[in-house]
């Protein structure tokens, strides 16, 4: 199985949160480590990431999960992005 350099991965993820569109929510958050098929990431959960309840917001955590497994299909053969179509995240 293909995988991309972990320096490319950075790349990716520093491209997305250099936009001004909603991406830039990311920005805190650090690749570690790639595989094929697999993306380690990590985010110090900060204030400006939490609800009113002080917690990670419901909106972003489902963002993390949209984008990174995104990033860990495009760390495949395939090295295409694919589409979420449906996320199911209980809290």
């Amino acid at each position: 199985m293909v995988s991309l350099p972990l320096n490319s991965l950075k790349q990716i993820m520093r491209a997305m949160v250099d936009n001004k569109g909603f991406d830039r929510v990311l920005q805190k958050v650090d690749v570690l480590s790639a595989a094929p098929g697999k993306v380690v990431c990590e985010m110090r959960v900060e204030e400006e990431h939490t609800n009113r309840g002080g917690t990670l917001h419901g909106g972003l955590t489902a963002t993390l999960v949209d984008v990174i497994s995104t990033m860990a299909i495009m760390n495949t053969e395939r090295g295409a992005p694919g589409v979420s179509v449906d996320m199911n995240i209980t809290f």
